[in-house]
């Protein structure tokens, strides 16, 4: 199916100027975040891509170019189902709408012509199911690296016959270690607690008894903002539910809350030892893994994870020039405090309303 047979309206020069989002039926780009771009040129990219996909609303996208990219797919918190079946956004035109969507220009929208129900020529979408129809038409040598490809006409005719999933997959899982977290901040836990001692036998086993973090975090390499409208993309993310901001005094990180949909209930591999499970996960080393320390632990040292909840008043400490430029970043221990400490005051004014709406009238 080629872009080339999609009819084209006639439009009257009153009705082009009408914004094109009110005729936007899915609205995917409220629906589907860019997180990241790849390259597939061997069998251990396009193993990392298979991984990818195990987990819950990621697809994956191709264009004429061969640039892959990671979209997370999901509504924004904010986007809501208007009277006339389209798409609205419930923050539109107020101080909390991100820059980068109000100043995205709908007349000149890649999304709507790109991110399409049906197969576009200009991008495609991949899912798991398309997936494993291009994987079985790649070629490999000796060295595991991709000799042969079909070619994009070929790709577009393959992926037209099958159809993408129009709905969206179950909301992120509540996330328990970072609920302990807002708990300890709400009556005043400000120290982090020291370190266990450990023996060497006691790292025998890394994964036994862990709550498989790994397998419900996705990590994407973030840069440190350096302007305004760095910060203003990092709000624009924390739109979308089940999607953090990792803050270290190094560089920054996209997480994406996520499960695996080969984990079991009892956070078990469903594909443990089997040919289908990823070379990634396969020869992990546990032993220094990241996951544990950063998601197991409510208040990980030199780690922050950042909701839209708390990003506002992460972004308190932070300074600007008259260009935008960031000019002054507090290290990650002092945006902790700050977001702990205006936390602890939210609570505390939550339960004097509560207290004051609860208490009798006086008598006159």
């Amino acid at each position: 199916m080629s872009s080339e047979l999609v009819a084209v309206g006639r439009l009257t020069l009153r009705e082009a100027r009408e914004s094109p989002c009110m005729s936007c039926a899915t609205a995917p780009c409220c629906t589907h975040v860019p997180l990241h771009t790849f390259q597939i040129r061997s069998l251990r990219d396009l193993d990392h891509a298979i991984y990818l996909l195990n987990f819950e609303r990621i697809v994956l996208g191709l264009s004429p170019t061969g640039d892959w990219s990671v979209y997370y797919k999901f509504p924004c918190r904010f986007l809501d189902r208007g009277d006339a079946g389209n798409y609205l956004c419930s923050i539109h035109g107020t101080p909390l709408q991100p820059q980068i969507c109000v100043n995205y220009s709908p007349y000149s929208c890649w999304y709507k012509r790109a991110l399409t129900p049906t197969v576009s020529g200009e991008f495609l979408t991949i899912d798991r199911r398309r997936m494993e129809a291009v994987v079985d038409r790649l070629v490999f040598d000796d060295d595991r690296n991709i000799v042969e490809t079909p070619d994009w006409e070929a790709l577009i005719s393959l992926l037209g016959a099958m159809p993408l999933d129009p709905d969206f997959d179950p909301p992120p899982e509540v996330d328990p270690v970072f609920e302990r977290w807002l708990e300890q901040s709400a009556v005043g836990v400000a120290a982090t607690p020291r370190p266990q001692r450990r023996g060497y036998q006691d790292f025998a086993d890394p994964c036994g008894g862990c709550a498989a973090y790994c397998c419900k975090t996705l990590v994407f390499p973030h840069g440190r903002p350096v302007s305004r409208r760095n910060v203003d993309y990092l709000q624009f993310l924390l739109g979308f539910p089940g999607i953090e901001i990792g803050v270290n005094d190094g560089d920054w990180q996209i997480l994406v809350r996520s499960r695996c949909r080969h984990l079991s209930a009892d956070n078990r591999c469903g594909v443990y030892g089997q040919p289908e499970r990823p070379s990634l996960c396969r020869y992990f080393d546990a032993t220094s893994c990241s996951y544990l320390v950063q998601f197991g632990q409510s208040r990980p040292r030199g780690f922050l994870r950042v909701r839209l909840e708390q990003f506002f008043w992460m972004v308190e400490s932070m300074r600007f020039d008259d260009d935008g430029a960031l000019i002054e970043l507090s290290t990650t221990e002092r945006m902790r405090e700050i977001v702990e400490q205006r936390w602890l005051e939210a609570v505390e004014a939550a339960d004097d309303g509560a207290a004051e709406d609860a208490a009798p009238a006086s008598m006159e």
